[in-house]
C-alpha cells in the first residue's frame, strides 16, 4: 500500500539583507544619477524590485562616479532586487561581481550563497557561506544558512555542527527549529522533538514548530500527540494548509479515513494549488478502494508538482490495483527516473512484474528495493514470495525471517513463513506460524486452510 507523510520544512533563507549606505559621492554626482536613484538602489526609498534594479543600473552606468567599494555595494543591492523577482541567474552574476570587486564584502558572499541555494547549487552555496563565515565568524545567520545547504546535500553531520554553532552564538527559535528539522531527517525523532520544544518555548506562536513536532510524534507512532500539535498549529493559523494535511495523515494512520479526507479537503480549500493535499487525499481514496478518484487526485498532484516521484509511485499503485499494468509500469519507471533512491517504487514495480509472471524482473526490482532500504519489511516479504515461487525455499526463509523481525504483527508474513517452513519439512514451526497468523487476523481463511491440510483442527 502506498504511503506519504509530509516532510515539513522551515528553511531559513535570508533574502532581504539590510543595504549599506553609499559613501564618498563627489559634487559631480549631484545631477546625474539623482539622489533618488541612490536612495532607491540602497533600499532607503521604498520601491518595487524592478524599480530598484533600474536605479542600481543607472548608478552602475555612471562610469567613474563611484568608488570600488560603493560599486560592490551597488552590485550587491541589484542582486538582492533580482533575487526578489526570482531571477537568480542575474542575482548570482551581480553578487559575483560584488565579491570580485570587494572580496571582503561579507553580505555579498552570504547573498551569493542564498542565490546559489535557490538554484539548488548546494556545493557552491556552501563555499560562499564558508567565505562569509571566514570573514565574519560570529554571525549566527551565516552558520544557519550553511547548515541549510549541508542539510539539502544530505550531509546531516555538518549541518548539525553548523546549527550547534548558530545556537551557541544566538540561541534563537529558528536555530532550534532548523536543527530539529535535521534531527528528524536523520531519523533522530526524540532529539527533533526536544529542539522543537525549545523553539516553542522561545516563540509560543511558532506555527511551523508545532507542525513539525507533530510530524516527529507521528514518526514515533504517537498520533494523539501529533494531532494535538496539528490542532495547535491550526488554532494559531487557520490558513496553514500543511497542518491540515499532516493531521489528515495522522487520522489516516489511525484508520479514520472520513476525518482524514475532510482535513485534506480543507487543506485544498485553503490552498487549491497544494500538491501534497491532492497526493494525500488520493491515498484516502486508495484505502477506500475508490481507485478512479485516487487516480484523479494523483493526476492533479502530478500536474502541480511534476517532479514529485511519490505522485507517480502512488498513481502507479492505483493503476496496478485496477489491473492497468502497462500504465502502472510507466508510472513506476517515471518515479524511479525522478528519484532513483525511492525503494518503494522498485518494490511496487516488482509487484507488477511478479503478477505478470516475470519473476526475473520482479527479483531484480526487489533486490534494488532491499539494497536501498534493508529495513523495509514489505520489500523483504515480496522478495521472499518470489524466492518461494521459484522454489528457492532457504533464500525465501532468510527474507521472511527478516520481515517478521521488522514487523512481528503481520499475519500475511507469518502465513508465508508457515508455507516456507512446510516446504522445508519443518512441520511444527509451520503450524506455529499459521496459528499465530490466525490469532492476528481471524478473518483470513488461508492459515486455517493450511492447518487443515496439515491435519490440525482448531
Amino acid at each position: 500500500m502506498p504511503g506519504s507523510r509530509l516532510a515539513g520544512r522551515g528553511l531559513l533563507l535570508i533574502t532581504a539583507l539590510v543595504a549599506a549606505l553609499l559613501h564618498g559621492l563627489g559634487a559631480a554626482c549631484a545631477q546625474q544619477p539623482t539622489a533618488t536613484d541612490e536612495r532607491r538602489c540602497t533600499g532607503q526609498l521604498a520601491s518595487s524590485p524592478e524599480a530598484q534594479i533600474a536605479a542600481c543600473s543607472v548608478l552602475l552606468a555612471a562610469t567613474g562616479r563611484y568608488s570600488q567599494q560603493n560599486l560592490a555595494i551597488i552590485h550587491s543591492n541589484r542582486g538582492i532586487a533580482y533575487g526578489k523577482t526570482g531571477d537568480f541567474d542575474r542575482a548570482i552574476a551581480d553578487f559575483e561581481a560584488s565579491v570580485r570587486i570587494n572580496p571582503g564584502h561579507v553580505r555579498a558572499h552570504a547573498n551569493l550563497g542564498n542565490a546559489l541555494y535557490a538554484k539548488r547549487d548546494y556545493d557552491r552555496a556552501v563555499a560562499s557561506f564558508s567565505e562569509a563565515i571566514r570573514l565574519e565568524s560570529r554571525n549566527a545567520a551565516n552558520y544557519m544558512s550553511r547548515g541549510n545547504a549541508y542539510d539539502a546535500k544530505g550531509d546531516f553531520e555538518r549541518a548539525l555542527a553548523d546549527f550547534d554553532q548558530a545556537i551557541k552564538l544566538e540561541p534563537s527559535a529558528t536555530a532550534y527549529f532548523n536543527r530539529g528539522v535535521v534531527h528528524r531527517r536523520s531519523g533522530d525523532w526524540e532529539r527533533a522533538i526536544a529542539d522543537y520544544d525549545q523553539a516553542i518555548r522561545l516563540n509560543p506562536r511558532y506555527v511551523a514548530a508545532y507542525n513539525n513536532r507533530g510530524i516527529a510524534h507521528a514518526d514515533l507512532g504517537d498520533y494523539n500527540r501529533a494531532i494535538a500539535d496539528y490542532d495547535q498549529a491550526i488554532k494559531l493559523d487557520p490558513s496553514y494548509a500543511s497542518a491540515y494535511t499532516n493531521r489528515g495523515n495522522a487520522l489516516r494512520a489511525r484508520g479514520d479515513l472520513d476525518r482524514a479526507g475532510a482535513d485534506f479537503d480543507h487543506a485544498l480549500k485553503v490552498d487549491p494549488k497544494f500538491a501534497l493535499g491532492y497526493l494525500n487525499r488520493g491515498l484516502v481514496w486508495y484505502d477506500k478502494k475508490d481507485y478512479d478518484r485516487a487516480i484523479i487526485d494523483f493526476d492533479q498532484a502530478i500536474k502541480l508538482a511534476p517532479d514529485d516521484a511519490r505522485a507517480y509511485n502512488n498513481r502507479g499503485t492505483a493503476l496496478d490495483a485496477k489491473g492497468e499494468f502497462q500504465r502502472a509500469l510507466a508510472d513506476f519507471d517515471m518515479a524511479i527516473k525522478l528519484d532513483p533512491r525511492t525503494a518503494r517504487a522498485y518494490d511496487n514495480r516488482g509487484n507488477v512484474w511478479r503478477n505478470s509472471g516475470r519473476l526475473d524482473r520482479a527479483m531484480a526490482d526487489y533486490d534494488k528495493a532491499v539494497a536501498l532500504d534493508p529495513e523495509d519489511s514489505l520489500a523483504r516479504y515480496n522478495r521472499a514470495q518470489v524466492h518461494y515461487l521459484a522454489g528457492r525455499f532457504n533464500e525465501a526463509l532468510a527474507d521472511v525471517n527478516k520481515a517478521v523481525t521488522l514487523d512481528e504483527r503481520s499475519a500475511a508474513t507469518l502465513s508465508l513463513r508457515g508455507l516456507i517452513q512446510e516446504k522445508l519439512g519443518a512441520r511444527d514451526a509451520a503450524i506455529a506460524d499459521f496459528k499465530q497468523a490466525m490469532a492476528l487476523d481471524p478473518r483470513d481463511e488461508r492459515p486455517a486452510e493450511a492447518l487443515r491440510r496439515l491435519g490440525v483442527t482448531r
